[in-house]
C-alpha cells in the first residue's frame, strides 16, 4: 500500500509540474514578477530604494523562475527516489535523476503547445540540476547522519 501511495504522490506531482506549464507564458510571468515584488520588499529596507533598479528586479525575475524551476525538480527526484526505493528498485537514485530528466523534456516539449511558452533545453539543464542537487543533499545528509550514527551522537 505504501508502494501505490509514493507513486500516486508522484503522480500527482507530475501533474502539478504539468498544469504549472499548461499556464500561458503572462500569467506564468505574473506569478513570477509577484514573487519577485514581494522579495524585492523584504529586501528594500535592507539595500535601501535606491539599491533596488530595474535591472535588479529583472535578474531577480529570472532567479526566481529558475530557482522554482530546480525547486520543481528536486521535489519529483524525491518523491520518485522514495517511491523506487519502495518498489525495490536497485540504484533508485540513479533511476529518479533519469527519470526526472526524461520528464523534464517531456514537459519542456509540452510547452510548445502553449501560448507565450516554448521549449528551452536550457530548462531542461536546469530541472536536472535541481534533482541533481537534492540527490547530492540527500547524499551529505545520509553521510552527516552516518558519521553521527558512528561517533554514538545519535539522538533517541
Amino acid at each position: 500500500m505504501k508502494r501505490f501511495f509514493a507513486w500516486a504522490i508522484c503522480a500527482l506531482w507530475m501533474g502539478i509540474i504539468f498544469a504549472m506549464s499548461a499556464m500561458p507564458g503572462d500569467v506564468s510571468a505574473k506569478q513570477s514578477g509577484t514573487v519577485t515584488r514581494i522579495i524585492m520588499a523584504v529586501l528594500a529596507p535592507i539595500v535601501g530604494e535606491q539599491g533596488l533598479r530595474a535591472a535588479d528586479l529583472s535578474l531577480l525575475e529570472l532567479l526566481v523562475r529558475k530557482a522554482a524551476h530546480m525547486a520543481e525538480y528536486a521535489v519529483l527526484f524525491f518523491l520518485y527516489r522514495r517511491a523506487l526505493r519502495l518498489s525495490g528498485v536497485r540504484r533508485a537514485s540513479l533511476c529518479a535523476l533519469l527519470m526526472s530528466a526524461a520528464y523534464a523534456a517531456t514537459d519542456e516539449f509540452h510547452q510548445c503547445f502553449t501560448a507565450g511558452r516554448g521549449p528551452s533545453p536550457v530548462d531542461v539543464m536546469i530541472d536536472t540540476a535541481g534533482a541533481a542537487l537534492c540527490w547530492a543533499v540527500i547524499g551529505l545528509w545520509g553521510r552527516i547522519g552516518h558519521g553521527a550514527r558512528a561517533r554514538g551522537e545519535e539522538n533517541t
